[in-house]
């Protein structure tokens, strides 16, 4: 059986399973890399020919492509999964990921866009074919931390800017739906690309971000529209990926005086130990606070 075929019966079984399409977009992209691996060694990219010594040899690929420790920590963990129901469903005889060695990730954490970086954004998009809409996408997510499905899901009727809130709709079992605030800056983004720029092809299409063609802008289209961007203003795509903003957003939130919960309800995190994950982005900060609020200073 072609990889690509075991990924799409994979796909509609995490479907089946209510798994977000970032989940199933990260499966498809592991299996995607291992895909094109196999065709660069000019071997057939069949389910049953990977071998443990086909996934040393890409982890080698990823590892010379300059790729961080921890991308290919989850990369490797995808292909794991992967397997792991390919076996359980009798796709193959042995698991080719069975004690294969994953690299441990870095101390260093992910990227999170700085507010130099957003500003650098903003200027490639003003620039480009559809200002305001761009300009609202990535306003939108520095703002809110929003998912890239939950922007993409948008609907003009979850927008409300006489209260300044989004209603921001669950995109899965495990994410149920959560108000969030909008910020001045985001809030008139938002108008202008809607007001002005915003035009549906039919009247029924209820997103807020369309394509050019007037059609719901998908999650491609975003990733796209990132890349883009990361180009224009000459920045790695690590830091202007999706979820960069979305670290971004907590990071600078909590750096200007939000606290957890508030960030955690905004994230739309089920635990708050989820969010405290941001805090070691901020060692200069916590270091200054305990600088000005040191009990042993003060006796």
């Amino acid at each position: 059986m072609l990889l690509r075929r075991a990924h799409e019966m994979h796909a509609r079984h995490l479907r089946a399973l209510r798994r977000s399409e970032e989940t199933v977009r990260f499966y498809h992209q592991a299996v995607t890399d291992l895909e094109r691996h196999m065709e660069r060694e000019k071997l057939a990219p069949e389910l049953e020919n990977v071998t443990r010594g086909i996934l040393i040899m890409c982890q080698a690929d990823m590892t010379a492509r300059g790729m961080r420790d921890g991308a290919i920590a989850a990369y490797m963990r995808g292909l794991r999964g992967f397997f792991s129901w390919a076996l359980e469903e009798d796709l193959i005889e042995r698991n080719p990921m069975r004690k294969m060695p994953v690299p441990s990730p870095s101390g260093e954490p992910p990227a999170a866009i700085q507010p130099h970086e957003v500003q650098a954004c903003l200027a490639v998009v003003k620039a480009g074919a559809q200002p305001r809409r761009d300009t609202a996408i990535l306003t939108l997510l520095y703002d809110t931390g929003l998912r890239l499905g939950e922007v993409c899901g948008l609907r003009v009727g979850d927008v409300s800017v006489e209260t300044g809130m989004l209603t921001v709709r669950g995109e899965t079992s495990k994410t149920s739906a959560r108000v969030v605030p909008l910020g001045i800056r985001s809030a008139r983004a938002l108008m202008r690309y809607m007001h002005r720029e915003r035009r549906p092809a039919l009247p029924t299409v209820e997103e807020v971000f369309l394509s050019k063609a007037g059609t719901p802008l998908t999650h491609s289209g975003v990733s796209q529209l990132l890349n883009r961007v990361a180009e224009g203003a000459g920045l790695p795509r690590d830091h202007v990926a999706p979820h960069a903003w979305r670290r971004g957003f907590a990071v600078q939130a909590l750096r200007n005086g939000a606290d957890l919960f508030t960030v955690q309800t905004i994230l739309g995190h089920s635990t708050l130990a989820m969010t405290r994950r941001y805090v070691r982005y901020l060692p200069t900060d916590i270091q200054r606070s305990h600088l000005r609020a040191s009990p042993a200073d003060r006796l």
